[in-house]
């Protein structure tokens, strides 16, 4: 495996380290296999969240006794000082760890989000006043959004981000990364699939290919951990001609078909949380990715099963209560057919319910 200094904090991170929400899905002992054969694979970074179901549990299970095995970063979602100081204590309890590598701000939104999250009494004097206690090694901060994360680098020293980058969403690499570089900043990646649209190998590939230190794939089967780590383990990752032009294709392919989850189309009157379902849906991935006999035999969670039941059948009403007012569609900056994309789902999550229904009585 190949590593990379995570910016300036004196951390060696595997190139393609593993990320955990996905670990959310599957029944614990299966969860903590993904996560030992990672390590076995030489992966040491691993990214979950506060928000990621159980992942944090299952991640702390894996590393038992073998902590040093791994640098871990986990995300608090809280606004305040007080909320954030509760999470960061829920999450090293369920994490079974006396600290945490990295603790980023999870998902800033927007400027006035991040005012509010770094602002007094606000999330970041909690993450602070950790650093300070030794509870978190290192501050960052992930939003999916290049301006948020420029300003919150321009607010505060921060020594961590984590943002998409991959084939079809490179802009990023215009502004962002560079500052990141200029100021020492370790930068993640988040989304280098496009939740499961582009090829593992050739994705991960082509980002070990710019100036980041890790990309942090969702894994959700020990096959999929098996084939990303093995990119990390080349000797070269220059792409070949093929390889370049294929990744030019899958650009061109899906520059105006992939959500870039900013947000510009909300709300929706019918309630749809359209980033969520067209752009980091990742059970919808795990259908479109596994196929339909390898999501019907996979070692689901119980109370995921039980969880999505609930949730999918929510969406299916709402996508299906869609008038087609184009009020989402006027707003993308992108130009994305989100009416059509948002249709183009029912399909499979209709039979999605059908597989967990037959699950949930089996």
């Amino acid at each position: 495996m190949q590593y990379r200094p995570l910016g300036n904090t004196g951390i060696n991170v595997s190139v393609i380290g593993m990320g955990g929400v996905q670990l959310n899905s599957s029944t614990p002992d299966y969860a903590v296999r993904i996560v030992q054969r990672a390590l076995d694979l030489g992966v040491n970074y691993i990214d979950t969240a506060r928000a990621y179901g159980d992942s944090e549990i299952k991640v702390g299970i894996a590393l038992k006794g073998q902590r040093e095995r791994a640098y871990v970063s986990t995300k608090a979602t809280a606004i305040t000082h007080n909320e954030a100081w509760k999470q960061i204590h829920e999450s090293l309890e369920r994490l079974q760890m006396d600290y945490v590598d990295n603790l980023h701000l999870h998902a800033l939104s927007d400027i006035q989000d991040l005012e509010q999250r770094i602002g007094s009494g606000g999330a970041l004097e909690a993450l602070i006043k950790a650093k300070e206690q030794g509870l978190v090694r290192h501050i960052g901060c992930t939003s999916h959004l290049s301006s948020v994360l420029i300003e919150a680098l321009r607010r505060f020293n921060f020594e961590t981000i984590s943002i998409p980058l991959n084939i079809i969403e490179r802009e990023p690499l215009e502004e962002l990364i560079p500052k990141c570089l200029e100021k020492g900043v370790g930068v993640t990646i988040m989304k280098p699939l496009a939740t499961g649209l582009l090829p593992a190998r050739l994705a991960l590939k082509w980002l070990a290919n710019q100036p980041i230190a890790t990309a942090v794939p969702g894994c959700t089967t020990l096959e999929e951990i098996e084939e990303n780590a093995r990119v990390g383990h080349l000797p070269d990752f220059t792409l070949t001609q093929q390889e370049a032009m294929r990744a030019e294709t899958l650009w061109s392919e899906w520059d105006h078909r992939r959500c870039r989850l900013c947000g510009a189309c909300l709300p929706c009157k019918v309630g749809i949380y359209i980033p969520d379902e067209l752009g980091s849906d990742d059970v919808y991935d795990h259908y479109r990715t596994m196929g339909r006999e390898a999501f019907t035999t996979f070692n689901w969670s119980r109370q995921l099963i039980a969880s999505e039941l609930v949730r999918r059948r929510e969406i299916i009403s709402q996508i299906e209560s869609c008038d087609r007012c184009g009020s989402c569609q006027a707003r993308c900056p992108y130009n994305l057919p989100v009416m059509d994309m948002l249709a183009d789902l029912l399909p499979a999550m209709r039979d999605m319910v059908s597989i967990y229904e037959q699950l949930w009585r089996e």
